[in-house]
């Protein structure tokens, strides 16, 4: 028997996905794979416009819904917060 739910997708995935719509949000040509865990995404050019930007488009990407008390500065100070972040979203879902 086969069910047809959709299988939200892997802590890697996520990972892809979030560093390919960073670079995209800030504009940069910089090889995704140097964005590691512990990558400080202001380090990486990230400001408060193109935040907004990244947030948006990982809400569409991902289909939840932010609060304003989800937001935080650590979500960002590292990339692995942010991915935990999100995947926790999708996966509550």
């Amino acid at each position: 028997m086969t069910t047809h739910e959709t299988q939200a997708p892997g802590r890697e995935e996520i990972a892809a996905t979030i560093r390919s719509c960073l670079l995209s949000a800030i504009g940069s040509t910089m090889a995704a794979d140097l964005i590691a865990e512990d990558t400080n995404l202001f380090d990486v050019g990230i400001d408060s416009m193109n935040m907004t930007d990244l947030l948006l488009e990982l809400e569409q990407r991902f289909a939840f819904t932010l609060a304003p008390e989800d937001l935080s500065a650590d979500l960002f100070l590292r990339f692995g917060n942010l991915v935990s972040f999100v995947h926790s979203h999708v996966h509550c879902n």
